[in-house]
């Protein structure tokens, strides 16, 4: 080996150890300043020792020298690295530990959060809880309360788990017509005089009490069924004795009677005297939901139907969409009238029907009937009104009684007839909208009372008439109600009723005054008010007045048509129970 190659590969060497010394310097700090002040002198020593090499020659003895020193030195470098690479593995063991531990005290943390939060929840549960037991109390105090006062004034009265609620109204009324009717508080619109009658010359006062009106309600429960009676009664009826003269003491009459059986599914069972059917309700289709206007007169207002029969109803009412569906068979009554195109000799012979109405012809009060009226209604209540539609089928009958020459003979005939109806709010609260209609053969239903009429040869047509009414109620305050109808009654000519040869001379004569005049329309128009002094525990104190005027029109015959017009005041003072 050369000088120079000796000296290139020393310096080589010497590059190799200080970089394998700086080398395990990096890999551990703790291992470099253990080793620190040695490896300092070693290569200072080594520096020293190369610069002398580099100015001498060298010899095999130093050369050999050398390598023992690399050697060693290698030797020690590896020692070195052994024990940077055990440090390094338990630092690492240390750090996978402590990793360990983090983790578990994460999850620590994550549980004592959760309990925490848990714990928060539960107190906040605990607030909200003492917050509605301290609302619960003030409301229960508030309920006892009310309960307090209904012990101390029960609207009902407890028998035998029984729930007895009496009601109704005191009524001191009084009325005035400009044609007088010798009739009470329930004026006979059809009948009202023509203005050729002494009557039409004659106005007409008269004080009552006899609307006065008494109820009693029993509300009963058998598991998910309520049962309830209802009875109710005025003072109109015209008993044996009656009179004015000096006890006024009238009869009282059944208005409505009736018992029911409710379920909670929808169904309902009723039976008994009751509204009708075919009047109108507020809402729904049961018991005591029926709409009849405000007006004081008993016989409230032409072109609106109602009746008060014996009657069975079954009701089903869907909660879901509102719907009420109905049916009744109800008493039936015929009211017809004989035209003066009929011959006396088939007049005479005649029997079946009821001698109520005008210009009717038969010799009992009752009509003989072949089946009851048979009714069906549906409504709808989706939030904003009530709306209903109704139909009705009913079987006339009447008898051509036997003569010596001929054999008695029946004739029985069909009709019936349909209707809508709508009773909405035009203010919420403030103001509700009446309109009703109904046309076919449903005359007794309303004021003309006509159902058929007499053919020429004693046997019975329909009359087909039409009726309806519309009007308003307002409630401007919490004490005051005003109300305004308008109605009207239309009968078509039919065979001889309307008949234009007739004869109405006599209609417009007071002296030997005879009208065989066919009545066409009443036409009406009504308004008045209720006012209430009091209402509360002790009942309700009101006063009401209304005013209404009627228009009779007939068909004209050969000599013109009558008319008729009557004006009524009416007012009522009523203390209704509570």
């Amino acid at each position: 080996m050369s000088q120079h190659d000796f000296n290139v590969l020393r310096t080589v060497v010497f590059a190799m150890i200080c970089s394998l010394g700086f080398t395990a310097s990096g890999n551990s700090q703790s291992a470099l300043q253990l080793q620190k002040g040695p490896e300092v002198a070693k290569k200072a020593r080594a520096s020293h020792a190369a610069q002398r090499s580099l100015e001498s020659p060298v010899s095999k003895a130093e050369v050999d020298e050398l390598r023992k020193a690399i050697a060693d030195e290698h030797q020690q470098a590896e020692q070195r690295l052994d024990v940077v690479e055990r440090e390094n593995r338990r630092l690492a063991g240390e750090l996978r530990s402590a990793a360990e531990k983090l983790a578990e005290a994460g999850e620590e943390v994550g549980r004592l959060h959760a309990a925490g939060a848990s714990q928060i929840d539960r107190l906040e549960g605990d607030v909200i809880a003492l917050k509605t037991a301290e609302a619960g109390m003030a409301t229960f105090e508030v309920q006892e309360k009310k309960l307090e006062q209904a012990r101390q004034n029960p609207v009902s009265l407890r028998y035998r788990g029984i729930s007895i609620a009496p009601g109704g109204f005191f009524a001191a009324e009084a009325l005035y017509r400009t044609r007088a009717e010798n009739a009470d508080i329930n004026t006979t619109w059809a009948s009202i005089p023509y203005s050729a009658q002494s009557m039409a010359h004659l106005t007409e006062f008269r004080a009552t009490a006899r609307q006065t009106r008494l109820t009693l309600r029993a509300d009963g429960a058998v598991g998910r069924v309520t049962l309830t009676g209802y009875f109710e009664t005025d003072f109109l009826a015209s008993g044996f004795g009656a009179s004015e003269v000096q006890t006024n003491g009238y009869s009282n009459r059944v208005r409505q009677m009736w018992g029911r059986v409710q379920f909670e599914n929808g169904w309902t069972f009723a039976g008994g005297q009751m509204w009708s059917l075919v009047t109108t309700n507020r809402v729904g289709i049961e018991n005591l939901t029926e709409m009849t206007p405000a007006l004081i007169d008993a016989t409230v207002l032409p072109g609106f139907d109602y009746a008060r029969q014996n009657a069975f109803r079954v009701t089903k009412r869907w909660e879901g969409n509102k719907l009420t569906v109905a049916f009744a068979a109800e008493n039936a009554a015929t009211v017809g009238v004989t035209p003066p195109n009929v011959p006396a000799s088939v007049t005479s012979l005649l029997s079946g029907m009821a001698t109520t109405g005008p210009g009717v012809m038969s010799n009992t009060t009752y009509s003989t009937n072949v089946a009851p009226d048979l009714i069906a209604k549906a409504t709808i209540d989706p939030g904003w009104g009530h709306y209903e539609i109704k139909a009705m089928g009913r079987v006339f009958r009447d008898r051509l009684n036997a003569t010596a020459t001929m054999p008695g003979r029946n004739h029985t005939l069909l009709g019936g007839g349909i209707g809508a109806a709508a009773y909405v709010p035009l203010v919420p609260k403030k103001a509700n909208v009446l309109v009703q209609g109904m046309w076919g053969a449903v005359g007794r239903y309303a004021p003309t009372s006509i159902d058929v009429v007499v053919k020429p040869n004693g046997w019975l047509s329909t009359e087909k008439g039409l009726h309806a009414i519309a009007g308003v109620d307002m409630h401007p305050t919490a004490r005051l109600d005003w109300y305004a109808y308008a109605g009207e009654e239309y009968l078509p000519r039919n065979f001889g009723y309307g008949l234009k040869t007739i004869d109405n001379a006599k209609c417009f004569i007071e002296n030997g005054f005879s009208c065989p005049a066919s009545v066409r329309n009443l036409q009406a128009a009504a308004t008045g008010f209720w006012f209430r002094f009091y209402k509360g525990p002790a009942g309700t104190v009101q006063y009401g007045a209304n005013y209404v005027y009627v228009v009779k029109e007939t068909w004209t015959g050969v000599v013109g048509s009558p008319r008729a017009i009557e004006n009524v005041v009416e007012s009522s003072f009523r203390i209704y129970l509570p």
